[in-house]
């Protein structure tokens, strides 16, 4: 614990009471974001800082390492691989590693993800006032006095080179090199003489100095002064001596031509030691290390409160510390060369502007009537450097001609609570209330405003918001629109106005001679010129809530809004314009924008932790945010199907403060970008296959970073293995062949089955058919002739109307045998041979009847579809039916026969003519119509009797054949 005892004491040392050049407190400081141990640094103790090359920022603490990227702390202490928890510089290397000195006196480094320990653990000396870096041949360097002592290990990987000589041999972070003469020796120890400085002192550590080469300047650093030289082939010459007072804590060279002095109690000193120029911060501080960044912030490190980082130091704050009465600042108002800031409970600040000496804040009192609602609603300067102050409870003017602040007196002009003011040429206008009044100005003949001309215009139920002057107009905002206001005017004095551009809810006016800006709660900013309305919204502007316009020329309006102020500057005419945004990033102490006043080349912005003055107004070269893969090195691309499959990366901003977005996108899958607030993206379950997830970041100012691809592969389990799976669809195929080929052999043998029984059935059918035909049909034919000779015989005996009938009987039992022996036979299985039989039958039937049959039955050659025995038989026994029908019971004069055949489709229509009857009543009564129904079940076909008591009677029949 030797050397933390030495910085300890060396602290206490500096820790002493100090007076000096810089004890006047300015009323302007900068805003600061504070860092410390609540928001994830290991200790609020930081004793060295500084930025790698990928941009991360590294703190050494009392505690451990903190490697920050502007959102998160990746901490890093003993229990990782650090010699000791105290670490007092950190250095990288030409391979960007990043080596740490602890306060065992020996260094470690990180890489890959991983500390690691130097092997031999050699002990290194560097003094508290000394520098630590690595030059351009990878050398481990400490500059002390006038020598840079050189360190070699073999896990640095140096670069082997010839020194010339061992004396004077100066190097520099940056990869300077240079060799001091002897000449350039007694000149430096000469000036260390002037300054009552020597080797004894500097190894005594009680005046410490040392050199630092930058660019092409030698620096010699000590705690009272830094003398720079100019560096050339001939020597050094001097340039300049840049001296400070102080108890100094380190100076440290933190960019071009700038060194930083850290101090205790005097914060941070950034001076240009070539033109001497200096900036103090964090007075009252102890600071103990200073870095510029690669964006121009500028981080400092302190004793006991952590870090803080300022994005903009050119910006400054006035506050509290300033002498503010309340840094919640409503509005602003500049006349007679002073800022008024406006507060709640009726205070007004003013300051003096635009002299050298900076002189207090002061403050006054609006006296009213009520101890409530008595803010400080509009700040207004008119003609003669007078000040228009609009509060809760009325007008109060202020002269401020006489630059005496202590003749101020606020004078009452009216009563009432007060939403807004505007100046219109010997007018002046505001809002009460729900109604808007004029006061003619009588200042000229001193006697203020008079109320004699005064006018007022009601506008009943709108809720009024703002109020403006624009050309001859004036124009009056409320929360149901824009109204335009003619005083005098002879018919109704105000209209609404924009409101087919959609403009509903009107928060704020401002108006120059060509333009008028309208502030609306959601819609952004409307700008309406003589020839169009051009209308602005976030992202485009901070937000689209806007709280106030101002302008500050006839070019350059400002939005101010809950989410920070956008500068709109227009050119050619309104016809161009660019939009800035300024807002914390840019160095404004809050986000939270009230009010703008320009004066000279200031601008003063008004927030609700203080007022931000800057002369800078553009910020379109910001830098875009740097997208990091932060991944160790040997990260795998391959990851196994099922696991969970993460990957991270860091979004460097630090003008964002911390406000980043991330957005990823699968290449080739995703159409749009998932958003997401941090850098780690996760998939739990990605089909195998190569894959690219495409990273970019956005930051608060909708810039996008370069896209970051992460390529990787999926690999599938065993049986998702592409040669498993080609032979399981192999396999899969021969098994179906098989099961398909015994399927169909056993289809095959079914139908080769059922062919031969068809076909055995089919001669069965044929032998029973010429069996009876030639044999029973025989038999009944010579029953029937013989029938016929023995009724001729006995005509006029009474025994030949037996014999008739059983003529009829055996005619009948004849053409029963024919039309089994038609239905039996193969050959007729076809649907023309069942037309054709019909036919011939139905012409039989209606031989001799009176009956006049109508046929329409389809061609020969059409019907070639094969139709079975019994279907034929059912068919014509059913048209038989209807034709026997017709025949018995119909008294018609035609009959009608239609048979048709669509698609395998067999169409068959009966009908008549004749007296038709009911067949609701009849439908279960008469035995023929039972008996066509029930033949039309057996055939499985859709039947259909339409009839009707002398409407005829059609039966139509549909059939699959």
């Amino acid at each position: 614990m030797r050397l933390k005892s030495f910085f300890l004491k060396l602290l206490i040392f500096t820790l002493l009471p100090f007076t000096g050049a810089y004890a006047d407190i300015p009323y302007e400081v900068v805003y600061l974001k504070n860092y410390s141990a609540p928001d994830g640094l290991l200790s609020s103790r930081v004793h060295y800082m500084m930025q790698d090359s990928k941009g991360f920022i590294w703190i050494a603490t009392d505690k451990g390492v903190s490697r920050f990227d502007g959102q998160h702390f990746k901490n890093f202490t003993s229990a990782d691989g650090l010699e000791s928890n105290e670490c007092f510089r950190i250095a990288e290397d030409k391979y960007h590693r990043i080596f740490f000195y602890c306060n065992n006196y020996r260094f470690c480094y990180y890489e890959n993800g991983v500390i690691h320990k130097l092997d031999p653990q050699q002990k290194i000396w560097v003094l508290p006032f000394g520098n630590f870096f690595f030059n351009r041949y990878n050398e481990l360097c400490v500059n002390y006095a006038l020598s840079t002592k050189v360190y070699h290990f073999a896990q640095l990987k140096s670069t082997p080179h010839v020194i010339k000589n061992l004396v004077g041999n100066i190097y520099g972070a940056g990869g300077e090199e240079f060799q001091l003469s002897q000449n350039d020796l007694d000149m430096l120890e000469k000036d260390l003489s002037d300054g009552e400085l020597n080797y004894s002192t500097a190894k005594n550590n009680i005046k410490p100095y040392r050199l630092a080469l930058q660019q092409d300047h030698l620096l010699l650093i000590t705690k009272e002064w830094v003398q720079a030289y100019q560096v050339n082939r001939s020597g050094i010459i001097p340039l300049n001596k840049v001296r400070f007072e102080g108890n100094v804590t380190s100076v440290y060279p933190t960019g071009k031509d700038i060194v930083a002095v850290t101090t205790v109690k005097q914060g941070t000193y950034i001076i240009n030691y070539l033109t001497g120029e200096r900036r103090n911060y964090l007075r009252n501080n102890i600071t103990t290390a200073t870095v510029i960044d690669r964006e121009n912030n500028i981080w400092f490190g302190s004793y006991d409160r952590g870090f803080f980082l300022s994005t903009n130091p050119e910006v400054s704050v006035i506050n509290n510390e300033s002498g503010l009465a309340n840094e919640d600042v409503l509005k602003l108002g500049i006349a007679g060369g002073y800022l008024f800031t406006g507060h709640v409970l009726s205070v007004i600040n003013y300051m003096k502007l635009g002299t050298k000496s900076r002189q207090p804040i002061g403050s006054l009192t609006i006296k009213q009537d009520r101890s409530d609602f008595n803010r400080i609603t509009s700040l207004v300067a008119i003609p003669g450097n007078r000040l228009m102050v609009g509060t809760d409870n009325g007008i109060f003017g202020l002269d401020v001609s006489n630059n005496n602040p202590a003749s101020w007196h606020p004078e009452k002009y009216f009563f009432g609570p007060i939403k807004g003011i505007a100046w219109q040429p010997e007018n002046l206008c505001f809002i009460s209330q729900n109604s808007v009044l004029t006061m003619a100005n009588r200042f000229e003949r001193g006697q203020g405003y008079s109320f004699e001309n005064s006018q007022g215009y009601a506008f009943e139920n709108l809720r009024l918001t703002s109020i403006t002057c624009y050309k001859n107009d004036i124009l009056v905002g409320s929360l149901y629109g824009l109204y335009r206001l003619t005083p005098n005017s002879n018919s109704e004095p105000y209209v609404k106005i924009l409101s087919k551009e959609g403009v509903n809810v009107v928060k704020c006016l401002a108006s120059n001679e060509a333009a008028c800006a309208i502030g609306t709660e959601s819609q952004g900013v409307f700008l309406m010129t003589d020839k169009k309305v051009i209308q602005f919204n976030a992202p485009a502007i901070s937000s689209g809530d806007i709280r106030k316009l101002v302008w500050t020329d006839d070019n350059t309006l400002w939005a101010c809004t809950a989410k920070g102020v956008s500068v709109i500057s227009f050119g050619n005419n309104y016809r161009n314009y660019r939009v800035s945004l300024l807002n914390t990033s840019n160095g404004l102490p809050s986000d939270n924008v009230a009010d703008v006043a320009r004066y000279d080349h200031d601008y003063y912005i008004a927030t609700d932790q203080g007022i931000a003055v800057t002369q800078n107004l553009g910020n379109t070269n910001l830098p875009k945010p740097v997208i990091i893969d932060d991944r160790s090195a040997n990260q795998e691309s391959s990851f196994m199907y099922g696991k969970p499959i993460i990957f991270n990366c860091v979004a460097l901003s630090y003008k964002s403060m911390g406000k980043i977005q991330y957005r990823f996108r699968l290449k080739g899958v995703d159409k749009n970008w998932s958003v997401a607030p941090s850098g780690e993206k996760r998939f739990d379950l990605l089909p195998p296959g190569h894959y690219e997830l495409e990273a970019v970041a956005a930051d608060r100012f909708n810039q996008l970073s370069r896209t970051l691809v992460f390529r990787f592969d999926v690999m599938p389990l065993w049986y998702q293995q592409l040669w498993l799976q080609v032979m399981a669809v192999f396999a899969s195929i021969i098994v179906v062949f098989l099961v398909v080929r015994k399927y169909y052999l056993s289809i095959i043998g079914l139908q080769k089955k059922d062919y031969e029984n068809a076909l055995a059935l089919q001669r069965e059918r044929q032998r029973i058919s010429s069996e009876v035909h030639d044999d029973l049909g025989a038999s009944i034919s010579g029953i029937k002739l013989r029938t016929e000779l023995l009724s001729k015989r006995v005509a006029d005996q009474p025994a030949s109307k037996e014999i008739d009938a059983i003529h009829e009987a055996i005619t009948d039992i004849s053409t029963q045998m024919r039309l089994i022996i038609w239905s039996l036979d193969p050959e007729n299985d076809d649907v023309s041979n069942l037309v054709n039989f019909i036919h011939k039958q139905a012409v039989r039937l209606f031989e001799y009847s009176d009956i006049r049959l109508h046929e329409s039955l389809p061609p020969v050659e059409e019907d070639n579809i094969t139709i079975s025995g019994e279907k034929r038989r059912q068919i014509y026994l059913l048209v038989k039916e209807g034709l026997n029908n017709i025949i018995k019971h119909s008294n018609a004069q035609n009959a009608f026969l239609t048979i048709s055949l669509n698609k395998k489709k067999l169409y068959v229509t009966i009908g008549d003519d004749g007296r038709g009857f009911d067949l609701d009543s009849r439908k279960l009564e008469t035995m023929g119509i039972r008996n066509i129904y029930a033949r039309a079940r057996r055939l499985n076909a859709d039947l259909k009797i339409d009839t009707g008591p002398g409407e005829g009677t059609f039966i139509s029949l549909k059939l699959h054949v």
